[in-house]
Order: C-alpha cells, then structure tokens, then sequence
C-alpha cells in the first residue's frame, strides 16, 4: 500500500511580527515571504516534489508572476482566505475567486489563518471541496483540539475532506512548523515516521517566510531559532528519508487517490 506524504506551506504576508506589537510594512511582508519561497522551492526542485500552497489572495495579487511559477511547477494553490489578519466573511469566497482568476485553475482547499474556527457553511457554500485547519492536539492559548480526530474524514454536515495536521500517535505530539524547527531533527524524524507508520500517511506543514532570514525582524527566537538556509537544509535532510517511505503529493491528489481506493 503507497502511503502518501503531503508537504503544505502558508504563503501569505509575513504579519507575524504585529502580534507582537512591531510594526512591518506590508511591502516588507511581501518581500520576506517571497524571499523564504524562493529558498524553499529550491529544495522542491531538487527532489521534483509538488506541495499545496494556501495562499492569501492579497500575496497572490501582488506575486502574479510566482503564482505563475508555482503552478507551472505542479503546486496546487489552496485559499488562506484574502489577507491573513483582516477577516471578513466574504473573504471565504472572494479568495477563492480571486486565486482561481490569478492562476487560472480552480481552488479545492481552504485553511483559515492562524487556524481560527470559521461556520463551515461559509466554507461549503463558497465551492470548497476540502477544509485542513485542524491541528489536532493542545496548543497553550491557541486551541485544545485532543477530542478531535487525528486522521483525515468526511464531514456528513458540511459535505467536506477534513485533513488534520499529523501529530504522533498515542500523546499527539504536534508534527508542524514550531516542533520542526524546536526539537532535535533525529527526533523530529522519528515522529514522522511513527505517524506515516500508523496512518499510512503524513500530512505536515509550514510557512515560506520561515526560510527566510529572520534575524532583524524582532519576533521571539523560538520563532527565529533556524530560518533561512539552515531550514531549508533541515527540510532537505527530511525529505530525503522521507522519499524513501512513501509518494509525495498534494492534498488534492491525496484525496482523489484515497477516494479511487474506495
């Protein structure tokens, strides 16, 4: 049984440092994401690998030439909503619209920035086919997500794919950006291949302006703590024991594989 490894990136405006009351300019936003994706898409490159991008349609509008790139290369392009601190209703179909106007290819999936609960209805009626904004485990004042499912499903009221984030198995230890970045890459590794063992597959993800250099940006250093080149090298250094295990694919594809094993 091919066991499936999906590879998601956040590309939107880098406007993490105004959760820490520092000022950034939307210009400077823009640039520090963009230079984080092209250090990443050197690494997709290199082991010819294509991921979903959830993509802000504020970044999209003003990188058209790299959405270009994007899906020229194979990437699927998913919403992150219109922009990624401005949240409006409309915006859950407006993004979809937008993207699929920038691109020139529909849009399946939607994830809600910083992953905070948008009514389902808004989702399904705007056209989407899949949600994956559920991390499924305890982030301190962010969510308690323990109860809910860790594996991928079918939601009956919503009519929509549910793909969690991966976390271990048993204590649910949270597999995304923070952990890669934190925690020792030899065990880092281990709990990715203890949840592709289990679940038969292994759904990660992180964000661009994460390879990029973030030194001079002011956010806390457990943020900062391997950026730029030396994450890109770490992500390397995964995906070759990760190629080894299983396909890499997009979340679209995922789900188009699962649903044709039925």
């Amino acid at each position: 049984m091919t066991k499936h490894i999906v590879l998601t990136f956040d590309l939107e405006e880098f406007d993490l440092p105004e959760e820490y009351s520092i000022a950034i300019e939307k210009k400077q936003q823009l640039q520090i994401s963009t230079d984080g994706l092209e250090n990443l898409l050197v690494i997709l490159r290199k082991h010819s690998i294509r991921a979903t991008f959830f993509t802000t349609a504020f970044y999209a509008e003003n990188n058209q030439e790299l959405m270009s790139v994007l899906v020229a290369e194979g990437h699927e392009i998913a919403s992150h909503l219109y922009y990624h601190s401005d949240y409006n209703p409309e915006h859950v179909a407006l993004s979809k619209l937008k993207l699929e106007e920038i691109t020139g290819q529909p849009v399946y999936g939607f994830r809600s920035p910083r992953l905070r609960p948008i009514e389902s209805g808004l989702i399904t009626k705007a056209g989407y086919e899949y949600e994956s904004s559920l991390n499924p485990t305890y982030i301190p004042g962010r969510y308690i997500n323990f109860f809910k499912s860790r594996r991928f499903y079918f939601d009956q009221k919503s009519r929509l794919f549910v793909l969690p984030f991966s976390v271990s198995p048993i204590v649910r230890f949270p597999l995304f950006w923070l952990s890669f970045k934190n925690i020792s890459f030899g065990m880092y590794r281990f709990l990715c291949l203890s949840a592709l063992k289990k679940d038969k597959y292994l759904h990660l993800y992180y964000h661009p302006w994460e390879f990029a250099d973030l030194n001079d940006t002011g956010i806390p250093k457990y943020i900062r703590k391997i950026d730029g080149n030396d994450l890109a090298n770490r992500l390397d250094k995964l995906i070759e024991t990760l190629i080894k295990k299983g396909k890499f694919t997009t979340i679209h594809q995922f789900f188009t594989d699962v649903n044709h094993k039925k």
